[in-house]
């Protein structure tokens, strides 16, 4: 049944992407793929708790909801303050050229984002198995940590933005609050939600095959879209280079020399 999962999913996601495709065409923003980067995830959990309406797949269905919703919120109100693209896509894009550019879009960023989604939400898939009628411990642990998660994303993404927003604060570097034991609190917020949902997939059988998911995702933000790009762009900024010296990239560290 998982591998039937997968392909029901890996439909969706097609369809799904290439209805963001052509909202991003028409608006001709790249970035559009990120604020609907949540609801790829509300789509594959909706048709696996369709499919196979449990206890853990609902769960799962409501906490990727609840993520989904704050997330591309905040990206959607982010991308409102910014009249252009995204400079992770601008720099992807520069290497295009014109030619065949929106072709090159589709199958280089929304399919391959879609792709991700898909293996992304693995734990959705192998959280279906035997019938629950409750919650049991792991699912308790799972969502738990998916709490954590969701607190330590959504306390980072406003503290950047009320930093962000005090003029005087242009030129110098968010060092306070959650951003003074990690350089990237957000993606550490990110990745604890998901591996808090890979957790409730190992509530069933073979749910551990789950974890691939959110390992996937540990990955990608680590080493290649989430940190790297951001700090490529701050490496030539001497206050930041001081405070990547000081502070680790993702997990928290708590003495700082």
């Amino acid at each position: 049944m998982n591998i039937a999962l997968i392909g029901w999913n890996a439909a969706a996601l097609l369809v799904y992407m290439c209805v963001v495709f052509t909202i991003a065409r028409f608006r001709n923003r790249l970035d559009t793929v990120d604020i609907a980067w949540g609801g790829a995830f509300v789509v594959a959990a909706a048709m696996v708790a369709g499919l196979e309406p449990q206890a853990s797949t609902i769960l799962i269905l409501l906490l990727i909801n609840i993520w989904a919703i704050r997330l591309s919120s905040h990206i959607f109100d982010r991308a409102k303050r910014h009249k252009q693209d995204d400079p992770r896509y601008t720099e992807i894009a520069q290497k295009w050229g014109t030619q065949n550019y929106w072709p090159r879009a589709f199958f280089s960023i929304f399919l391959l984002q879609g792709f991700l989604a898909l293996v992304i939400s693995l734990p959705t898939v192998f959280a279906a198995g035997e019938p629950l009628a409750a919650a049991t411990p792991i699912m308790i642990v799972g969502a738990s940590v998916w709490a954590l998660g969701f607190v330590t994303e959504m306390t980072a993404d406003r503290q950047l933005r009320q930093f962000l927003a005090t003029s005087k604060n242009k030129g110098k570097v968010l060092d306070r609050g959650l951003w003074r034991y990690s350089r990237h609190p957000n993606y550490l917020g990110e990745i604890t939600q998901w591996y808090g949902i890979g957790i409730i997939a190992c509530s069933v059988s073979y749910g551990w095959i789950g974890l691939l998911g959110p390992l996937t995702l540990n990955i990608i933000i680590r080493f290649v879209s989430g940190v790297p790009p951001i700090e490529r762009r701050k490496a030539k900024d001497p206050a930041y280079k001081k405070y990547m010296q000081k502070t680790w990239p993702i997990l928290p560290r708590l003495s700082r020399s």
